[in-house]
C-alpha cells in the first residue's frame, strides 16, 4: 500500500514538529505485534495520508525527523518512541568502544549510525551508505539534528562494481525496503537509478585502516555487496565483527555464512532476522 507522499523538511529546526498524541496512538497501532496485519494495514490506509508528518521525535535520547507514512522504522520511532532492532542493538553493545570504526550498509534513516555514534562517543569513525535520494535526505537531516560530526554520509549503494544500478521500492509504503533487487522490495512501484561502488574502494579511498563492526541490510543484495570485499580488500579491512541480515537470504547467491565461517567467523549471537559474526573478538 503506497500513500502520498509529505513533503520533506530539511531546513525547519528540530523540535517544530512535534507529534500529537492522537498521532503518537494512531501509529503504535500500526506496528502492534497484538493486531493483525490486515488491520494494522487498514488503520495506517485511513489515517496515514492525514498524519504523515514530518514528526520531530526523540528515541533512545536520538533527535530524527520521522515520516511514519512510508517508513517503518518511523513509525515505531513516532509510535513507540524507541528504537527499532533493539535486540540487534543489545547484539552488539559489547562491541561498541571509543575510537572504534563502523561500517553501515543500508543506513536507512540513520537508527544504527545514531546509536553507534552515541554510544561510542565522538571519536568513533561511522562510515554509513544509503541508496535512496529521499531516506539519504533524512538521514542527513538527523545526523545534523544531532551534531554528528564523526557520520560520513554516502548517497551510495555497495555491490561489486563501480556503475550504476536500479534500485528498486515500494514506492511510499515503506521506503526502507528499498533493493537493489526487485524481488527484495515487495509490491514494487518505484525505479531509480543510483550510484553503486564496492566497499574495497570506498573504503581505500577514504583510507580506513580497520573495520571493528560492519552491519549490513540490504534486502536480499547482502552477498553481492559484502562478499567481493574479501575478495579486493587486504586482509586488514576484513571486519572484526559483522551484524548480517538473513531474512532475505533465499535471494543470495552465495552462502554468506558460509563464505565468512571459512574466512574464520563464528556466530557471536543471532535474532530473528540478523546473526553476529566475530573474528578476532574475544
Amino acid at each position: 500500500m503506497s500513500l502520498p507522499l509529505a513533503a520533506l523538511d530539511t531546513t525547519t529546526a528540530f523540535g517544530k514538529r512535534p507529534p500529537s498524541r492522537f498521532a503518537r496512538l494512531i501509529w503504535a497501532l500500526t506496528v502492534s505485534g497484538d493486531i493483525p496485519h490486515p488491520r494494522r494495514k487498514a488503520i495506517r490506509k485511513h489515517f496515514g495520508s492525514r498524519l504523515a508528518g514530518p514528526f520531530d521525535v526523540t528515541a533512545g535520547g536520538i533527535a530524527f525527523r520521522a515520516y511514519p507514512a512510508e517508513n517503518r522504522d518511523d513509525r515505531m520511532l513516532v509510535g513507540h518512541g524507541v528504537l527499532p532492532e533493539a535486540e540487534e542493538h543489545a547484539l552488539i553493545e559489547p562491541l561498541l568502544k571509543p575510537g572504534m570504526v563502523f561500517v553501515d550498509i543500508g543506513a536507512n534513516v540513520g537508527t544504527y549510525s545514531l546509536h553507534v555514534a552515541t554510544k561510542a562517543g565522538p571519536g568513533a569513525r561511522i562510515i554509513a551508505f544509503e541508496p535512496h535520494p529521499r531516506t539519504f535526505a533524512k538521514l542527513a537531516y538527523n545526523l545534523d539534528a544531532n551534531g554528528a560530526g564523526n557520520v560520513a554520509a554516502q548517497n551510495l549503494a555497495i555491490a561489486g562494481e563501480t556503475g550504476t544500478m536500479e534500485l528498486y521500492s515500494d514506492g511510499g509504503g515503506n521506503i526502507g525496503h528499498a533493493s537493489l533487487l526487485r524481488e527484495g522490495a515487495g509490491a514494487v512501484r518505484s525505479t531509480q537509478a543510483v550510484p553503486v561502488a564496492p566497499l574495497a574502494s570506498v573504503l581505500a579511498r577514504q583510507g580506513v585502516p580497520n573495520v571493528d563492526l560492519l552491519k549490513i541490510d540490504v534486502e536480499g543484495f547482502e552477498d553481492r555487496a559484502l562478499l567481493p570485499l574479501f575478495e579486493q580488500a587486504p586482509e586488514r579491512l576484513w571486519p572484526k565483527a559483522i551484524l548480517i541480515e538473513t531474512v532475505l537470504s533465499t535471494l543470495w547467491l552465495r552462502d554468506c555464512i558460509g563464505f565468512l565461517a571459512d574466512r574464520g567467523y563464528r556466530r557471536g549471537g543471532e535474532t530473528a532476522e540478523n546473526v553476529l559474526l566475530l573474528r578476532g573478538v574475544a
